[in-house]
């Protein structure tokens, strides 16, 4: 316990807390392109919203941005903040490559791109609905927003990765820019 309140709480994570999605208001004028921040709508309501080529945004309900990619402490993905229970959809064509339960994770899954070789980690998750060796398609359903693991609010920990994969040879990289096209479409 002592060494959780000794933890120093992001601001955006205390306002999320405090602020549930769906009273939250957008600030005109307060989020340009790659700013982060103000509240957006989903790019549609059943995940199909396209930025790239069979690329789906994988939140599917009002969300906003959280901490992004490094963060000052090595943060390697971006948070989208958005309602437990808000589903997930998966962001690419995929298979399942892991499901599981982490200390600092919460309820995880990985899903691995054949086509490039990518994974996309979610992490903090409430639900899963997929399991380890799954075939999904691009806007199908994978799972809840949560606040597992060491989650200090309600928000979608996506991480991006390079061919091989997660903690198989491929490295981080910022997730934002993929997020953003999907976001906009």
């Amino acid at each position: 316990m002592r060494a959780a309140l000794s933890r120093a709480v992001p601001l955006v994570a205390v306002l999320a807390a405090a602020v549930p999605v769906a009273q939250a208001k957008a600030i005109p004028g307060q989020d340009p392109p790659g700013s982060g921040g103000a509240l957006r709508p989903a790019g549609s309501t059943d995940g199909t919203g396209q930025g790239e080529a069979d690329s789906t945004f994988p939140v599917d309900g009002d969300h906003h941005w959280g901490d992004g990619f490094g963060a000052g402490r090595g943060h390697q993905g971006q948070d989208v903040m958005a309602d437990c229970g808000t589903p997930l959809r998966a962001v690419k064509d995929a298979k399942v490559r892991k499901v599981a339960t982490q200390a600092a994770a919460g309820r995880y899954i990985v899903l691995h791109d054949g086509d490039s070789g990518e994974d996309y980690v979610y992490m903090h998750l409430s639900a899963v609905d997929v399991a380890a060796g799954d075939a999904v398609d691009a806007g199908e359903k994978v799972g809840d927003v949560g606040r597992t693991g060491d989650a200090t609010a309600c928000h979608l920990h996506f991480e991006r990765w390079t061919s091989p994969g997660w903690y198989r040879g491929g490295h981080v990289e910022d997730p934002r820019p993929l997020l953003t096209s999907l976001d906009e479409a």
